[in-house]
């Protein structure tokens, strides 16, 4: 097998460990040492299907399809037609979800899972929506769902954190002793059978597949011999459970403050998101209030160009998710006006036309003469003339007489104007 060979098993075993994010990186590397690397190239866009980003598995199955021929990539390319329309329904969802429309949203959530395309988003909603909604071992179950294929989404963490607090579920047993017995049987199966292979098989799941590694018999009963001990200590070591408990619903303030020495502002966000409302003592709100400064000093920035880069890509739904980290934290910044109005034109073009008024109306308000205010007001008239006439129609008087020159004073402003 060549270096290319290698690394591929590589990201295929990250990704089978729950290592998402590396595996994605492994594929590229795999890829760079040999770029016509037909699995390396399928891998890596299911990895990124599975991630919610369509844009970057098609270009990477097109891209194996032109350079090999690669028939399962054609497939993959013909069935993604339909995603677009469950990226809507994803869409939808979190809107219903900002109106506490759970019922509503879960269904439009359900039709999204007919496919594997966004898995890890759409899960990690319908655990928010049982949250919500009391039901916390459906929650649970969904988590799970995320964590066996990103073990490090922070959306599921946080989730698991609520369920954490409210007592629904204990963090996992840490067995010292355990793992490292598994560790001796292991290396002795290894040094017994140095022959045993590990087969690997593609299975397609609407468009993507799971890598299923099957076990040698011995290794099986190796495990199964692990898990007795396992049950063994479980009854045993009521001691340990308190103790994790006890973690478990601790704030994390290691973590919190590794990653505002390492400036990770995602990671920053995510935290004080999550924790910046509860109950805390004074050393823990110190930090949130630190995490805080620093997301509205170098976050705001961060964030915006980041949106930025997404919004150049035409890729809005990533864009949202940046400006709308930036916007609860840009209060007297003189970047809030450009959130703003990105925000609006960034659900405007994923059709969210409910959320871009929302936005346009918000620019208009903060900035009534500012740097998009006609852009803001002939938006409000289009979209406003298609659900309330009267609306489009009072947007229009006012880009009349604020803006008398403005090059959006056109025909169809004239013919809103003249209706009654």
């Amino acid at each position: 097998m060549d270096k290319s060979g290698k690394v591929y098993v590589k990201a295929m075993n990250k990704y089978n460990d729950g290592y998402i994010d590396k595996a994605v990186r492994l594929c590229e590397k795999s890829i760079s040492l040999n770029n016509t690397n037909a699995a390396a190239l399928n891998l890596k866009g299911i990895l990124f299907y599975i991630k919610g980003d369509l844009e970057k598995a098609k270009q990477t199955w097109n891209i194996n399809y032109k350079r090999n021929n690669d028939k399962v990539s054609k497939k993959y390319l013909n069935d993604s037609v339909r995603d677009k329309e469950k990226l809507q329904l994803y869409v939808n969802a979190l809107e219903l979800i900002k109106q506490l429309n759970i019922s509503g949203a879960l269904k439009l959530l359900e039709q999204c899972k007919s496919s594997d395309f966004n898995f890890i988003n759409v899960n990690n909603y319908i655990s928010v929506c049982y949250i919500k909604q009391g039901e916390y071992d459906k929650a649970y179950t969904y988590i799970k769902e995320v964590t066996q294929v990103d073990k490090k989404n922070i959306q599921a963490i946080i989730n698991k954190n609520i369920l954490i607090e409210y007592g629904n579920i204990k963090r996992e047993i840490n067995y010292k002793k355990i793992f490292i017995a598994a560790a001796c049987i292991v290396l002795t199966v290894i040094v017994i059978f140095p022959g045993r292979k590990y087969m690997y098989k593609m299975i397609d799941n609407n468009k993507t597949k799971s890598l299923v590694k099957i076990e040698s018999e011995k290794l099986v009963e190796a495990k199964a011999k692990v898990e007795v001990e396992k049950q063994k200590s479980n009854n045993n070591d009521k001691k340990s459970i308190e103790i994790n408990s006890q973690e478990a619903t601790k704030f994390p303030y290691e973590q919190l403050d590794e990653s505002l020495k390492k400036s990770n502002m995602e990671l920053i966000v995510g935290y004080v998101n999550a924790w910046k409302n509860t109950k805390l003592d004074i050393n823990d709100k110190l930090l949130i209030v630190k995490g805080e400064e620093v997301i509205k000093s170098n976050g705001v920035p961060f964030f915006y160009e980041k949106g930025m880069s997404y919004i150049k890509d035409k890729k809005f739904i990533e864009a949202q998710k940046y400006f709308l980290y930036a916007l609860p934290y840009s209060n007297d910044n003189y970047l809030q006006e450009h959130i703003v109005y990105m925000l609006a034109l960034a659900y405007k073009a994923t059709s969210d036309f409910e959320n871009a008024i929302k936005y346009y109306e918000l620019s208009l308000k903060q900035s009534p003469r500012g740097s998009y205010s006609e852009e803001v007001l002939y938006n409000l008239i289009t979209i406003n003339n298609e659900v309330d006439v009267k609306k489009s129609k009072s947007y229009a008087k006012k880009l009349v007489n604020q803006f008398p020159n403005s090059q959006y004073n056109n025909s169809i402003v004239k013919e809103i104007l003249k209706k009654d």
